[in-house]
């Protein structure tokens, strides 16, 4: 990405006056003595971007458009805000970008983020002495997150969410973070949202519908999604009719629950997002399912 703003203002003015101001005055002076000089001028711009685009794919020619402008100005703040507190992380959702891997039931890709990544690794809030990290915490605003940003096919990340919750939840050391809390808050600020406890037998027609569905699932003897709590989203069926799940929460490799878990001794597949699953394995763990989807 091109870091001088200056520079991507000049070739986005040049942009403009080749493409679209110097055509329209050669067509009005079309029969004027300066239509020659207008031309070389045209003719000398695009040949600059052009070999700029073909020989050299210059950075500052390619990303001088407005969205280049905007994610150099949000680079460039991120920058100054290191350079000035070199020695502090800086939770950002700034760069906090999904990987769009997994097809949904309309062909388009699910917004995935997952909390254990380093992106969100450094994201907490305090009590007193102490901070609770989102890697405890949060699987309820990373699978609304998931969903939302779904959706409206926008970056509405887990950090961006998490901000919007600390806002609207003062006194968030001694309350509960729970999905409706979760989903109140993001409803402030996208109203055409629904929440909907369902039942196991609504998913099927909940997801083709447009809808998606979290499943809070809890551990037990037999657990093969959580040592403990968590919220996963089921996002899609397969051509077997097994749902699909994304897990927030899913580290990238196998792992036993530990002996302070709930599920004790239990394997946690780390490909589980890359598996179907049948609904009774689902049902076994989940506790309360909820459908979102925009009216």
């Amino acid at each position: 990405m091109c870091s001088n703003i200056i520079v991507l203002y000049i070739f986005l003015i040049l942009k403009i006056i080749s493409m679209l101001i110097l055509p329209i005055l050669l067509i009005i002076f079309r029969r004027k003595k300066y239509f020659n000089i207008l031309l070389y001028i045209d003719l000398v711009i695009l040949f600059f971007f052009a070999i700029n685009n073909i020989f050299t794919s210059n950075s500052c020619v390619i990303n001088s458009n407005i969205d280049g402008i905007k994610v150099t100005k949000s680079d460039n703040q991120l920058t100054r805000n290191l350079q000035i507190h070199p020695n502090t992380k800086e939770n950002t959702s700034i760069n906090v970008l999904p990987e769009k891997k997994y097809k949904i039931y309309n062909n388009n890709y699910l917004y995935y983020f997952n909390q254990n990544k380093d992106y969100m690794k450094d994201v907490y809030y305090e009590c007193g002495n102490k901070r609770v990290y989102i890697s405890s915490f949060g699987s309820s605003i990373t699978s609304v997150s998931i969903v939302v940003s779904t959706l409206y096919d926008n970056n509405i990340n887990p950090i961006m969410l998490f901000d919007y919750y600390k806002e609207d939840n003062k006194d968030i050391c001694n309350s509960k973070i729970t999905i409706d809390k979760v989903f109140d808050t993001i409803k402030k600020r996208y109203n055409d949202l629904t929440l909907t406890k369902i039942n196991s037998d609504q998913i099927e027609s909940s997801i083709k519908t447009g809808g998606f569905v979290i499943a809070e699932v809890k551990a037990n003897e037999d657990s093969k999604l959580t040592c403990d709590s968590d919220h996963i989203v089921i996002y899609n069926i397969g051509l077997d009719g097994k749902l699909l799940i994304a897990d927030p929460a899913l580290l990238n490799h196998s792992y036993v629950c530990p002996y302070s878990s709930s599920a004790y001794g239990n394997v946690i597949d780390g490909k589980a997002n890359e598996n179907s699953w049948s609904i009774n394995e689902i049902n076994k763990e989940t506790i309360n399912y909820y459908l979102i989807k925009r009216d």
